[in-house]
This record gives structure tokens, sequence and C-alpha cells, in this order.
């Protein structure tokens, strides 16, 4: 059972919201985003941040899992949030069970979001990454990537290329013909390898092997 936080001023949403996870879940209200708190995930309504926009920063938190719930975002919306650090995007219209496929989902470290909008997070990310390094790999930095993709298995370079697909868990083991368990610890060794925390940024990682080449 997760410790779910509800970010919301709209009293019908949050109603809706905890009646669809209290079964699964411990659910509360959070209050204000930016005060200290614990929590497994939270739930943010995304009319927070049509109200204040610097509420993006507080998916910066990486002991926490955002799930924003917005009513037709658009696709930049949606890849601006997770470019800043959100799990995944979710419409409100969208049924109680599918919230609950999301959040577990982001719960288990995947990204709820269109496949199609992943390659663009991911190709914005980039894009912010070269921002802040030189625009050329030293030939120590080759080697550093080209090391760590050569300590991959099989199999981790199976699920790794999947990833960068966009791929969620449950699909990848239903490709390699493997369980979700197994699944996850092959992740766990991809990124402990590539000295990542997440699949966004593996991607990212995969891509800078690709261009050191």
């Amino acid at each position: 059972m997760a410790n779910i936080l509800i970010y919301s001023n709209n009293p019908q949403r949050t109603a809706e919201w905890t009646h669809a996870l209290i079964a699964e879940h411990s659910v509360s209200r959070l209050l204000n985003a930016r005060t200290d708190y614990q929590a497994d995930a939270v739930i943010f309504d995304a009319r927070k941040l049509d109200e204040d926009a610097s509420l993006l920063t507080v998916f910066a938190n990486p002991a926490t899992r955002f799930l924003v719930m917005g009513s037709n975002w658009s696709d930049q919306k949606q890849i601006d949030v997770m470019v800043h650090g959100a799990a995944g995007y979710c419409e409100t219209s969208e049924s109680s069970q599918l919230l609950r496929q999301a959040v577990d989902c982001i719960l288990k470290g995947d990204v709820w979001i269109r496949r199609a909008l992943v390659p663009k997070v991911i190709g914005v990310l980039t894009g912010r990454l070269k921002s802040l390094h030189a625009p050329h790999l030293t030939p120590e930095k080759r080697d550093e990537l080209q090391r760590m993709a050569d300590s991959l298995s099989v199999r981790e370079i199976e699920v790794a290329n999947m990833i960068r697909q966009g791929e969620n868990n449950r699909s990848i083991a239903v490709s390699m013909n493997i369980s979700e368990r197994t699944v996850k610890a092959h992740l766990s060794s991809i990124f402990r390898k590539f000295e990542v925390d997440d699949r966004l940024h593996l991607a990212i990682r995969l891509k800078e092997v690709d261009q050191s080449r």
C-alpha cells in the first residue's frame, strides 16, 4: 500500500480520485506542494499549474512520483511537465480504472504518457543536457559510454532497446516472454551500469552512446 497525496482545490475531483485509489492505497490531501512532505506519489491537479506555472519546480523532488491530471492539455504542456520531472500525465476524463493503472505504473518506475510523446520528451531533455555540456564528447567520455554499453548482457540490451522505444514493463515482459519482476531486475541492473535513476534518462544515455560511435 503506497502513500498517495492529492493536490487539488477541486472537492469533486479530490473525492473522485480518492474513491478510485483508497481501496489499494493510503490517500490524503496535500495542502501545500512547496512544504516538506513524504509521499510515494502525488496526484497533481493541472489547474494548479495553470494558476501558478512556478509549481513546475516541485517535480524535481526525486523521492516522489508525480502524476499530473489535466483536461485536454496540449502535447507541449504534457512534454513540459515530464521534462521538469513528472512521472506521468493523465486526462481527468479517464475512468477510475485507468487512473489506478496510471498510479500503479508510475509507482513501478514506469512513465505514464502517450508513447508518441516519449521521443519528444527525450529530445528536449537531450537538448538541455547538450546546452550544459561541451558540444562534443571528449575521448574519455566516449570511452566511458562505450564501457557502460559493453557491460550490458544480451537480455539487458533487449530491454534497453525497448525502453528507448517507450515500451512499458508489461509490454517488455510479454515481448520477451519473461515476468515483470525479471524486467524490473534487468532495469535495476541497467540503471546501475549507466548511472541513471529513471527510464527517460536511460534513453538519453543510450542516445549519447549512439552519438559517441
